[in-house]
């Protein structure tokens, strides 16, 4: 096998070029992967532009990604075969400290996200823990397959809200997340999901999944959004924008003893309505990433297909890895795509 590989480095702050590395090598508890796709996330975009607080250059990006088993090492290894189709969750924990015992292995103590902390997989090979690779049909669409990740966090973000089926949702910020989260939201049951979006674009995409969107630079903003719920509010809020309007509106908008769910991040401290936290009586849920039992949800709800049609809506453009410096470029643009994957060789 040969013993170096290409890949897109992130050397320093704004400085993305494809360049030639070893291939990782690997420890007891550690699989590799021949990455077959591999999708631009936004924090792949923090990381490259210096936002990100903990990321550590020179790193390789990307951890939305499917590939092909080479090999795998310890326990675990013995139920993979090399030349398996895999995902596989893209974070390193210890799977010993309170929170790993817990189930919440995404809030590990020793937590080191793929793309950020360590190399990623917007090259040929990728190195994981066994323990998170998952085998997919050989016959699913390998480009489906790489949104299994963003597909985790929004089966997270929905279950840790505690959706019942028949309730209804506030999704703020229609995203890429924002849009999944939709769409699983609509799947576990819940009778009407409302999209809050600034763009045009992203609101007609919203629409032809039949879904209602709103635009909140409307004048008659709040009287739409009242008018969908009769005035009660939503049961669960996903503020997924980042922005401080967003979380007044998940705030204002939550019905009593409702769920704000707090999902987009931002680079200062939220300004939070205590007042009507309180008159309210509302709960309010901090979501980083997904605990390994909702990506193991995500890769059965892809295996099943029940969502496929429209996960596949999301993939807007394929770049193949010699032009991953052109598909980080437009990624940095907003503008009418949402998911951009890049291919590998």
């Amino acid at each position: 096998m040969k013993t170096e590989m290409k890949a897109g480095v992130i050397a320093s702050k704004n400085s993305l070029h494809l360049k030639t590395v070893p291939i990782p090598v690997l420890q007891d508890g550690e699989a590799l992967i021949r990455v077959r796709y591999c999708g631009i996330c936004g924090s792949d975009i923090h990381v490259l532009r210096g936002e990100h607080p903990t990321a550590q250059f020179p790193v390789i990006p990307g951890h939305e990604f499917v590939g092909e088993l080479v090999e795998a090492k310890g326990p675990g290894a013995s139920r993979l075969t090399p030349g398996d189709m895999v995902v596989a969750q893209p974070f390193f924990s210890c799977g010993n400290c309170e929170p790993c015992a817990q189930g919440h292995d995404n809030v590990c103590r020793d937590l080191h996200f793929m793309g950020a902390h360590c190399d990623g997989a917007f090259a040929e090979y990728v190195k994981v823990l066994t323990r998170k690779v998952y085998t997919i049909p050989k016959e699913m669409d390998l480009r489906l397959a790489a949104l299994t990740e963003p597909v985790a966090v929004a089966m997270h973000d929905v279950r840790r809200s505690g959706l019942q089926a028949g309730q209804t949702a506030l999704v703020i910020g229609g995203g890429p997340i924002g849009m999944l989260i939709a769409m699983v939201a609509r799947h576990a049951g819940a009778r009407r999901v409302v999209i809050s979006e600034i763009s045009e674009f992203r609101r007609a995409f919203a629409e032809k999944l039949r879904f209602e969107t709103v635009n909140p630079l409307d004048a008659d903003f709040d009287a739409q959004l009242q008018a969908k719920t009769e005035g009660k509010g939503f049961d669960v809020c996903f503020e997924v924008s980042g922005s401080k309007p967003g979380i007044a509106a998940a705030v204002q908008y939550c019905t009593i003893g409702g769920m704000v769910m707090v999902i987009g991040m931002t680079k200062e401290p939220y300004p939070v309505n205590l007042s009507a936290m309180f008159a309210k009586e509302l709960r309010m849920q901090g979501v980083r990433s997904h605990a390994q039992y909702n990506f193991i949800g995500a890769v059965e709800l892809l295996k099943s297909g029940a969502l496929n049609d429209a996960f596949a809506t999301m993939i807007s453009a394929e770049y193949p890895l010699e032009q991953i410096v052109e598909a980080f470029d437009r990624a940095q643009v907003p503008g009418d795509y949402f998911k951009l994957l890049v291919r590998m060789p």
